[in-house]
């Protein structure tokens, strides 16, 4: 059997449009191009795969089957073209990276505005946020941030996962807020007091409520927002204790909060990186993994354990 991609396609095309000529029209091919394919892939098939009714054409049982695995090679063959047009020369590149909203706010700019600065052709695509992860196309990424402790996607097996920043967890306040003159903070310090912290997929959150139970410590209760902005928002509003990582902490000034380290605790952030591994990478990533100084694999287990 000789039957060919193009074939295939040309079959799905026809369906999609109902008509040989729209068919030949959206391929860029001549009429008698389209329906020569169509007679090779009817004859190699041995059975009709399609009828010509009023003008246009309808499949046949035969050739409706063929649909769904064909849409299916039909994608399969885009992103291989995505994955060779992301192996082009960096001044007509793009570099996709799918991130925590932290991470994208307060980790990566640099790393970005040095990484343009140098490749100013370079297309740079981010999308941030979990609420992104429920429809992630890994497929379509070159690399992907996210912290400990929280759920992510499945991971494609040709996918590595490395460890990259850490970061110490501490609590701010206001200035005149009673604990701000504690020579030393702990976890029981901070229960009388109302904690504003980050939706439940935190990984910032994950960690305190992890210490939390490990002292059997409840808070006196708590605001929960949508992201870090948001903590140093409500805490400057005098409405509770937050939780950041120091990072950003001493990013935002602006806030006028003071920070206290928590001393009954090691409360310590890890972010990680998932990448395709090296025969996968696009050039792109490359350049961007050596500017981040980012080299050696984490194995996955370890990764697992770790967690």
């Amino acid at each position: 059997m000789t039957i060919d991609a193009e074939q295939l396609l040309t079959l799905l095309t026809v369906a999609e449009t109902g008509s040989v000529s729209e068919a030949a029209l959206r391929l860029g091919r001549g009429q008698p191009a389209i329906s020569e394919r169509l007679h090779k892939l009817t004859r190699e098939i041995g059975e009709p795969l399609y009828v010509r009714e009023g003008g246009g054409i309808q499949l046949t049982p035969a050739g409706q089957a063929l649909i769904p695995d064909i849409r299916q090679l039909r994608a399969k063959l885009q992103d291989i073209e995505n994955l060779l047009m992301r192996q082009k020369s960096l001044q007509v590149g793009e570099l996709r990276i799918a991130s925590t909203s932290l991470i994208a706010n307060y980790l990566l700019p640099q790393y970005l505005q040095s990484f343009q600065k140098k490749n100013p052709g370079v297309n740079l695509f981010i999308k941030s946020g979990v609420a992104y992860w429920e429809n992630i196309n890994l497929s379509e990424l070159d690399v992907f941030f996210f912290e400990g402790e929280m759920d992510i996607p499945h991971l494609p097996d040709s996918y590595e996962i490395q460890p990259w920043l850490t970061g110490e967890i501490i609590a701010v306040m206001p200035k005149t807020h009673p604990l701000a003159s504690a020579s030393a903070l702990s976890l029981k310090d901070v229960q009388p007091f109302p904690v504003v912290w980050r939706e439940p997929s935190s990984g910032v959150r994950r960690i305190l409520e992890k210490a939390f139970r490990k002292k059997d410590i409840l808070p006196a209760h708590f605001i929960e927002v949508a992201d870090v902005e948001s903590v140093g928002a409500m805490v400057k509003a005098g409405l509770g204790i937050g939780f950041m990582t120091r990072t950003v902490f001493e990013q935002r000034p602006d806030w006028d909060l003071i920070s206290q380290p928590i001393t009954s605790s090691q409360l310590i952030w890890q972010s990680y990186i998932a990448i395709p591994n090296p025969a996968r990478r696009s050039r792109t990533l490359s350049v961007f993994l050596d500017l981040m100084g980012s080299s050696t694999p984490l194995a996955r287990d370890s990764f697992e354990s770790a967690l």
